[in-house]
C-alpha cells in the first residue's frame, strides 16, 4: 500500500536490540534502517527519557551520517483531539523492510531523470489502552536523506466495549496537533524564514542567517529550513506529498535546548482543528535531505522521489520556456530621452509584449492582472475581457508569432468559475494561468491546489502559482504545475531591497531546494547600493547585468518570466543570452559557494553546459574544476562583469575562448555581480 513500486530483493537492512515477529508485542525496544550506501541511518525507539522529556515509555527516533549525529532523541506522535493522541503506551506488533529503486523521468525540471535507491522499514504499532489504535511510521533512507512518515489503515472496532461508549476513529478523524520533534545534539548554525502563525503565508520571507537556539517557542519557521553542522554537513528540513494535510512549521521547545517542534496551521475559522481526515490515511513525509555541504543539497531530488507519480501519460503539450511580462515594469511600452511612455489595460499594450516575445526568441507571453478587472476584484468575471482587450485578436498575433499566452487570475474567481473558465481559455487557445493570492497553506487550500492542477490537465493548461506556499513535491502527480512564487522575487525592488543580492545567493540554498521558484528574473536597469531607489514604473535591480543573466542558470524554473520591458531589452548586452539559454535541463552540478555569500552551478541541455555564478556585495575571484565536462574540446562563450561593474553595473564583457577541461575555469565577479556562461564541445 506504501511502497509504489514493486520490491527488490530485501537486503539487511535492520539491526535491532529488539527484534519483533508476528506475535511477539514489545513495549520497549529499537530498530535502525541504514542507507543503501551505509552512510545515513535512523533509529527508532520505544524506550522512558528523563526529565524534561515527558514521563513514561514513548516514540522516538534519532538520524546519524557518518560520525555525525544529526538528530538525537525526538518525539514522534499525533493528536487526535477527542479520540486521544498516540505517542506513548504503546507496543510494536510488527515490523518490516524492503529496498526499492524509483526511477521516472524528469523533463521540466532540473535533470532529465531520477534514479533514487532507498531502504524502507515499517514499525507497526498498537496503543495498550482501549479503544486502541493501530498504526505505523514508515521510514525510508536514502544516500541523500532519510524520510518517515506516520500511516493509519482501517481501524477495527473493539467489540468488547458497548458501541455507546466507543469513541470515534473508525472512519473519520480530527487532527489537532502532530508532535513530532526534531532535537540536535548542539547548537547548530540555521538559515530560516520566520513568519506568524496567521495567515497570510506565501513564504514571501528572508532566510535569515542565525543559531538554532535563536528559534525559540515563540517564534515560528517555515520549511524549508537550513542547518548547518560544525563539520560543515548540511540539513534541510522540508515535507513532501502534501494532501489532506496542512503545511507544517517549526518552534522552539520550551526546557529543551537545540529543539524543534511541529507546527500545522489550523483550517479556517478554527483554533485547535488542523486535519479533518478520513481512515485510512498517511501523513505528508518529514524530509531531512543531508549532504556533506549545503550547495551539494541542490543536486539532491528526494522531495520529487517521495511524491506521487505522475497522473499524465501525454506531457507533450507541456512546454517549457520563456515569457514576456507587462507588470514589472508598469506596462511601459517606450522610452525615449528618459522619458517613459506607459501603455494601459488594452489590445495595444499586449500586442508590444507579444510582439517583443517573438523578437527575442521567447515561448510565451505573460498577460497579468487587470486584463480582465481590478487585480484584487473578487467579483470580476474572469471569462469576460475589458471592453479595451481584443483576446481573439491578440491570440491571433501570438499564434502568428509562435508565441503563446498566460493569464493572471484571482484565485477566488477560479474557485467560483474553473468549471467555466478553464474551458474556455483552452477554447481561446491559452497555453496556461497564473494565479495569485492563495496567501495559504491551511489543509482546505492544500488540498484546493491539487483540484485546480488537475481541471488545469484536462484542459491542457499550465500553471504557475503566486501568492503560494512552497512546493511539496506535486509537480511530479501533475507535471502542468510549471512553476510557482513562494519567494521574495524581483517585484520586491520596486517597493524595498528585500531582493538584494545576498538574499539573491541565498535562496538557492534554501527555498530552491524544494522545487522551482518564479523569481522573474533579468531586469536590464541597474543601480549600486549607494544609487538604488525602488520605484513602481520602470525599476532598476540592485545588482550587475550579469547577476540577471546568471539567474536564468542559477534559479530553477521550467518557466522563466522576464521582469523588464522590452525598451530595456533592445540592443542591449545580455538579451541574446537570455534568447538561447534554455529552462529545463539534462543535469545540475553545484560547483562552489558558500550559503548567502556566492554561488556557482553547471546545468546541461543537450550537448551544451550553462554556468550561472551569482555573489553578495563582496567582489570575487572564484576558479571552479570543469571535469563535469569529462574531457575532449570545448569552447565557451561568456557574459563577465565589466572592468568598471562596481559603479557601472550595466557593463558587460563578452569572452569567447577555448577551454581545456584538465584546467580550472577562473571567474571574476564584481560587487553584487555575476557570470553567465555557454560551453559548447568543439
Amino acid at each position: 500500500m506504501y511502497n509504489r513500486l514493486a520490491a527488490i530483493p530485501a537486503l539487511m537492512l535492520i539491526t535491532a536490540l529488539s527484534i519483533v515477529s508476528c506475535g511477539e508485542y514489545k513495549d520497549t525496544g529499537s530498530v535502525v534502517l541504514k542507507s543503501p550506501d551505509n552512510r545515513t541511518e535512523v533509529k527508532f525507539e520505544l524506550k522512558a527519557m528523563a526529565e524534561p522529556y515527558p514521563e513514561g515509555i514513548s516514540m522516538y527516533y534519532q538520524v546519524k551520517r557518518d560520525d555525525t549525529q544529526i538528530l538525537r532523541e525526538s518525539p514522534l506522535g499525533l493528536n487526535f483531539g477527542p479520540a486521544g493522541a498516540v505517542f506513548n503506551d504503546l507496543v510494536i506488533i510488527g515490523t518490516s523492510d524492503t529496498s526499492g529503486v524509483d526511477q521516472f523521468d524528469t523533463p521540466f525540471s532540473k535533470r532529465s531523470s531520477v534514479k533514487a535507491e532507498y531502504n524502507e522499514m515499517t514499525v507497526t504499532l498498537r496503543q495498550k489502552t482501549i479503544p486502541a489504535k493501530t498504526f505505523s511510521v514508515i521510514f525510508r533512507a536514502y544516500n541523500d536523506g532519510v524520510a518517515f512518515r506516520y500511516a493509519f489503515p482501517k481501524q477495527e472496532p473493539d467489540l468488547k466495549i458497548p458501541s455507546a461508549e466507543r469513541k470515534g476513529f473508525l472512519d473519520k478523524f480530527v487532527l489537532t496537533d502532530e508532535m513530532t520533534g526534531f532535537y540536535f545534539p548542539v547548537d547548530v548554525d540555521v538559515f530560516a524564514a520566520y513568519t506568524s502563525v496567521l495567515p497570510p503565508h506565501n513564504y514571501e520571507r528572508w532566510y535569515l542567517p542565525g543559531k538554532l537556539s535563536q528559534i525559540t517557542r515563540d517564534s515560528t519557521a517555515a520549511l524549508p529550513l537550513l542547518a548547518i553542522f560544525p563539520d560543515g554537513k548540511a540539513v534541510c528540513f522540508a515535507e513532501a506529498d502534501l494532501e489532506g494535510y496542512p503545511a507544517s512549521y517549526v518552534h522552539g521547545v520550551r526546557n529543551i535546548p537545540n529543539a524543534l517542534a511541529t507546527l500545522l496551521i489550523p483550517l479556517p475559522g478554527e483554533k485547535e482543528i488542523k486535519t479533518n481526515g478520513q481512515i485510512p490515511f498517511v501523513t505528508p513525509w518529514r524530509v531531512l535531505m543531508i549532504a556533506d555541504q549545503a550547495g551539494k543539497l541542490i543536486e539532491s531530488d528526494l522531495i520529487l522521489s517521495l511524491s506521487k507519480p505522475s497522473r499524465l501519460t501525454d506531457v507533450s503539450w507541456i512546454k517549457p520556456g520563456k515569457a514576456s511580462w507587462d507588470w514589472w515594469s508598469g506596462k511601459v511600452v517606450a522610452k525615449n530621452r528618459g522619458r517613459v511612455t506607459e501603455g494601459g489595460f488594452e489590445t495595444s499594450t499586449y500586442e508590444h509584449y507579444i510582439r517583443f516575445a517573438a523578437e527575442a526568441r521567447l515561448q510565451y507571453c505573460l498577460i497579468d492582472a487587470g486584463w480582465y478587472g481590478g487585480d484584487q476584484d473578487t467579483s470580476a468575471d474572469i471569462t469576460k475581457p475589458l471592453e479595451t482587450v481584443d483576446m481573439p485578436r491578440l491570440v491571433q498575433l501570438a499564434d502568428s508569432l509562435g508565441i503563446k499566452l498566460i493569464l493572471w487570475v484571482n484565485w477566488e474567481r477560479v474557485d467560483k468559475q474553473i468549471d467555466q473558465a478553464f474551458p474556455l481559455y483552452q477554447q481561446w487557445g491559452i497555453a496556461g494561468v497564473k494565479i495569485d493570492y492563495m496567501d495559504r497553506d491551511d489543509q482546505e487550500m492544500v488540498d484546493w491546489y491539487r483540484k485546480v492542477v488537475e481541471k488545469a490537465a484536462q484542459y491542457k493548461l499550465l500553471v504557475d502559482f503566486h501568492g503560494a506556499f512552497k512546493p511539496d513535491g506535486l509537480r511530479r502527480t501533475w507535471p502542468n504545475l510549471i512553476t510557482r512564487e513562494a519567494v521574495i522575487g524581483l517585484e520586491y525592488l520596486k517597493w524595498s531591497n528585500w531582493a538584494n543580492p545576498e538574499h539573491n545567493v541565498t535562496i538557492p540554498y534554501t527555498r530552491m531546494l524544494v522545487g522551482p521558484m518564479d523569481y522573474t528574473p533579468g531586469g536590464f536597469q541597474h543601480a549600486t547600493a549607494k544609487t538604488f531607489n525602488p520605484r513602481n514604473i520602470d525599476p532598476v535591480t540592485l545588482s550587475t547585468r550579469c547577476h540577471q543573466l546568471a539567474m536564468f542558470v542559477v534559479y530553477e524554473s521550467p518557466l522563466q518570466v522576464l521582469a523588464d520591458s522590452p525598451s530595456n531589452y533592445r540592443g542591449e548586452k545580455g538579451l541574446d543570452f537570455i534568447s538561447l539559454v534554455p529552462t529545463v535541463w539534462s543535469d545540475t552540478r553545484f560547483l562552489a559557494g558558500e550559503v548567502a555569500n556566492y554561488i556557482v552551478l553547471a546545468r546541461k541541455n543537450g550537448n551544451n553546459w550553462y554556468i550561472g555564478a551569482m555573489t553578495d556585495e563582496n567582489g570575487r575571484e572564484v576558479e571552479v574544476p570543469l571535469d563535469f565536462l569529462g574531457g575532449g574540446s570545448w569552447k565557451m562563450k561568456a557574459w563577465a562583469d565589466g572592468p568598471k561593474a562596481d559603479t557601472k553595473p550595466e557593463e558587460v564583457t563578452v569572452l569567447e575562448m577555448n577551454l581545456d577541461p584538465a584546467a580550472p575555469l577562473a571567474i571574476k565577479m564584481a560587487p553584487n555581480g555575476g557570470f553567465a556562461a555557454v560551453l559548447e564541445p568543439r
